[in-house]
């Protein structure tokens, strides 16, 4: 275990892999590109604050507080006004989630 020339031969190992594995495996593309996640309405529950945010899951925490209270939302047209809406693959299938243009 003491000789050197073990050592310098594991250290040149090392030394080519490292060199060499980003030419073999380069790095992959992200699976998803930033300008592909959809923006949606997200209403808080407990102020009833509206936010346009990208979606990111069921549940958000809200820019002011940190609580996990804001949910997707849909439009009540009678009412006039974003509500929370049903969970997001409900939304999914019903067509409630499109693609908003960002200008």
């Amino acid at each position: 275990m003491k000789d050197p020339r073990l050592w310098t031969g594991i250290t040149g190992l090392c030394l080519t892999a490292w060199l060499i594995a980003p030419l073999v495996f380069p790095p992959r593309p992200p699976a998803v590109a930033a300008e592909d996640i959809p923006v949606i309405h997200y209403v808080c529950q407990e102020s009833g604050d509206v936010f346009e945010l990208p979606l990111a899951g069921e549940r958000l925490e809200h820019p002011d507080t940190g609580r996990p209270t804001l949910v997707p939302a849909v439009y009540d047209a009678r009412r006039e006004k974003w509500r929370p809406g049903p969970p997001l693959e409900a939304m999914h299938r019903l067509g409630l989630l499109q693609q908003q243009a960002t200008e």
